[in-house]
């Protein structure tokens, strides 16, 4: 029997690939517009088919600033393809979010992470954990709204793939966050002020990815998903070894029940299977692309010998790998 791969199966699928406009405007509906020539507020209401909440939307110079605030009546994974070159700054304050790139490894965020980022272009998906509540700042700036005002001179900025993205809201950038919420000044002295708050939001977090202490590092094990995340990475770079769920749990400090009950929620198959699925999916790599025994093949992948591979491979794909090769 060929076994049938979970893709974001319980979840809705929003395809932006072919536009160029900002993701959650699929989401929601703009009910309210105000502003003048220098800021313009606008308000999203999130469409009942995906669930409930809103989203406000700053616009001034080549500044937006947003504020996500919904709860999601399941995950919703937004598809994009970019060819805009911005920077962003995003904190979630609550919520999961789970942003998958080509050829790159999946970014993990929950609640109390952000990042600074120049994103050149982007393809890939990017996944909002549903049935609970997700709260996030996203300010997106234009490069040359920062090379207007100096930003550009000495300023070197990580991109979406780089290590050590992820840093922990601070306390002070969190003061911050939450004065957006109380803005009362209007026309000129708002956009003053909301330019002075964007300004010191990027020094604050500039300072923050300098300072050692604060450095991804130092957090990476710190919760469940970056957990999940590590034991990711562990089953990829080690295919010829066999790790049990136990093993695997007692190396990142989480009890096995959770582990395998998350690692289905965020991946969508239990350990077992995603090993599995990583496993055949190397030997039809190999397969495919070179002449290397499918004994060794087996071995390479832990398996004892090419019976059991064989067997693996057959309930997995259908066929066996001879016959996979011999087809090609």
């Amino acid at each position: 029997m060929v076994k049938k791969r979970r893709n974001f199966t319980d979840a809705q699928i929003v395809d932006l690939t072919e536009s160029q406009e900002i993701a959650y405007h699929k989401l929601a509906d703009c009910v309210k517009e105000n502003g003048n020539n220098e800021v313009n507020h606008k308000v999203y209401h999130v469409k009942e088919e995906y669930g409930k909440g809103r989203i406000d939307e700053i616009h001034f110079e080549d500044v937006i600033i947003s504020t996500l605030v919904f709860k999601l009546k399941r995950d919703v994974v937004l598809k994009q393809k970019l060819k805009i070159d911005f920077v962003q700054l995003s904190f979630l304050i609550e919520g999961e979010r789970v942003i998958s790139i080509l050829n790159c490894d999946d970014i993990f965020l929950e609640s109390g992470d952000s990042y600074l980022a120049n994103i050149k272009s982007f393809e890939g998906t990017s996944k909002i954990t549903g049935n609970k509540t997700y709260k996030e700042v996203k300010v997106k700036l234009s490069n040359s709204f920062l090379a207007k005002h100096g930003f550009f001179n000495d300023l070197k900025l990580k991109e979406l793939i780089d290590d050590n993205l992820i840093l922990p809201i601070t306390n002070e950038m969190m003061s911050i966050l939450e004065t957006f919420e109380k803005v009362r000044f209007e026309g000129t002295a708002r956009l003053i002020y909301l330019k002075a708050k964007v300004f010191e939001m990027l020094a604050v977090q500039v300072s923050n990815y300098k300072n050692e202490h604060l450095s991804n590092n130092a957090f990476q094990n710190s919760n469940v998903l970056k957990k999940l995340l590590c034991i990711q990475k562990r089953i990829n770079e080690n295919l010829a070894i066999n790790y049990s769920v136990a093993e695997l749990a007692k190396e990142v400090g989480i009890n096995k029940t959770v582990l395998n009950k998350e690692f289905l929620r965020v991946f969508g198959k239990t350990v077992h299977e995603y090993s599995i699925d990583k496993k055949i999916e190397k030997s039809k790599s190999l397969l495919l692309n070179t002449d290397i025994p499918i004994y060794e093949i087996a071995e390479q992948i832990g398996y004892k010998n090419a019976t059991h591979f064989s067997a693996a491979f057959k309930r997995q794909e259908g066929i066996t790998p001879k016959k996979f090769k011999n087809s090609l």
